[in-house]
Parts: C-alpha cells; sequence; structure tokens
C-alpha cells in the first residue's frame, strides 16, 4: 500500500495544490477556501499525482539506472495496476474540475493530456519536454486563477514558474544522463554536452531572478513580496554559481521560497 503513495511524489502534488491556493487569492478569492477552491486544490492533486504515476510507467527502463528504488523498477507495483492508478487519478481529477466551471475543466483535460504526452513521447525530445511540464507548473497558477475566472493578475507569475521550472527541469536532466542514454533520451545534455546544458539552464534560471520583481512593478503584490523573493533569488543565484550535483535541489528550494513570496504578496 506505501507504493501507492510514494509513487506520486506526495510532496510535488502539494507544491502543486499550494500554488492553485495561494493563485486563489491573488484572483481575489477568500482566505479560507471556498469549495470550488478545496474542489481546484483537490483536481490539481489528483491530475499532478496522475502524472507522476504515468511517467513511472513508461521510464521504468530508465528508472532501472537512475531510481531503482522507485515502486515500479523495485518491484513492489506492477506496471499494469500503475497504469489503472494513472488513469483513475487523471479521471477523478477531471471530473472534480467539472464541478467548479467549464474553463477548470478544460485545463484540466488539457493538462492531463500533456501528462500522457510528456511521458509516452515528449520527454524524449530536446527541450520540448522541460518546457512541456515547466508549462504545465506555470499552468497551476492559471488554474487558480480560472476558479475565479480572473487569470490576468497570474500571467506574470505563470512566466516566473515556467522560466525557474525550465532551468530546474534542464539541470534534472544532467543528473540523469546515465538513465536517458540507455533509453534514447535527447536530453540537452546528451545532445550537447553537461557545460552547454548547464548554460542553458542557467540562462532560464537568471532570466527568472531578472524578472522576479516584475509582478511588485505591475502593482500584483506590494513591498512583502520583495523581502521573500529576494531570498528566492539568492538561492537561485546558488543554483547557478554553485556545483552542478546541487543545482536541480537548490532550485526546488527556490521555488518553494517564491511561492512563500507569492503567498506573503496576496495576503499582505
Amino acid at each position: 500500500m506505501f507504493a501507492y503513495l510514494t509513487i506520486i511524489r506526495p510532496l510535488n502534488c502539494i507544491m502543486a495544490a499550494v500554488a492553485v491556493y495561494v493563485a486563489s487569492l491573488i484572483a481575489g478569492l477568500q482566505f479560507y477556501p471556498s469549495l470550488p477552491v478545496i474542489y481546484a486544490l483537490i483536481s490539481v492533486f489528483l491530475i499532478c499525482a496522475g502524472g507522476m504515476v504515468i511517467n513511472d510507467y513508461f521510464d521504468v527502463e530508465i528508472d532501472r539506472v537512475n531510481k531503482p528504488k522507485r515502486p515500479i523498477p523495485s518491484g513492489k507495483m506492477s506496471k499494469a495496476k500503475a497504469l489503472i492508478y494513472s488513469y483513475l487519478l487523471f479521471g477523478s481529477g477531471v471530473y472534480i474540475s467539472y464541478l467548479i466551471n467549464s474553463f477548470t475543466l478544460a485545463v484540466a483535460i488539457l493538462a492531463s493530456a500533456l501528462l500522457i504526452l510528456y511521458a509516452w513521447k515528449l520527454k524524449k525530445a530536446i527541450l520540448v519536454g522541460n518546457l512541456t511540464i515547466s508549462s504545465l507548473v506555470a499552468l497551476t497558477f492559471i488554474y487558480g486563477g480560472l476558479v475565479n475566472l480572473n487569470y490576468l493578475p497570474l500571467l506574470s507569475l505563470a512566466m516566473l514558474a515556467l522560466l525557474a521550472n525550465t532551468g530546474r527541469e534542464i539541470y534534472k536532466s544532467i543528473e540523469d544522463i546515465m538513465g536517458d542514454k540507455k533509453s534514447d533520451v535527447q536530453s540537452l545534455p546528451i545532445k550537447y554536452g553537461v557545460i552547454n546544458a548547464k548554460r542553458i539552464a542557467s540562462i532560464f534560471v537568471l532570466f527568472a531572478i531578472i524578472l522576479s520583481f516584475l509582478p511588485y512593478l505591475l502593482g500584483v503584490f506590494r513591498e512583502v513580496y520583495l523581502f521573500f523573493v529576494v531570498i528566492a533569488d539568492i538561492i537561485f543565484l546558488a543554483a547557478v554559481v554553485g556545483p552542478l550535483k546541487f543545482s536541480a535541489k537548490l532550485c526546488k528550494f527556490a521555488m518553494l521560497a517564491s511561492l512563500a513570496a507569492f503567498f506573503a504578496g496576496s495576503i499582505a
């Protein structure tokens, strides 16, 4: 039973749900979540979980090299059960999104389709897979705004999420280079080398740092946002200039700090 929990990487799914909650606050909804917001949090959690499971279903040979302790390569869950589990998660998430409004339903269907396509084909294409996942991360903020049919204030946040997460995804692809080579994945480090891939990843992260002040300049957030976003930017900078083996993890911590900045800005 524990395998059904670990395979969904619950922390990642919780982060997606938190992003939706923060987006709902920025879109003008109350601090205490209404029923539509609760539906949105649950649906995003379930769809994100479905994406994690379907990714492991298609990545079993890669994970035998890179992550052998994961449920499928370790034998704790069969591929058939993982496939059924993923579709149950996707179906439940899409159905709950239908209970909110037609716009959230459309986004939920799109996100589910992209997650399946990513795991099946897109992740093997140079940069396309990185951008697909990062677009889905950005889409969580738009989704939270659509609960209140007010997504325009979220566009700058979605752009920052897209840039920062693309950098993180490329850093992660450098870590996974051995398994990716064996599975014919055409990642940036395989095609152009580790040094060039790190440079490209760092460019995305640096653009995110430079543009991180945009939500304040656009009037989305007040001064308190700047305090927290500077902390996030320092961690992002550490990912750029520090040892490569820590870059992906530092980006994840920086994105958590960015979420804190968005939250502080939304309630100030």
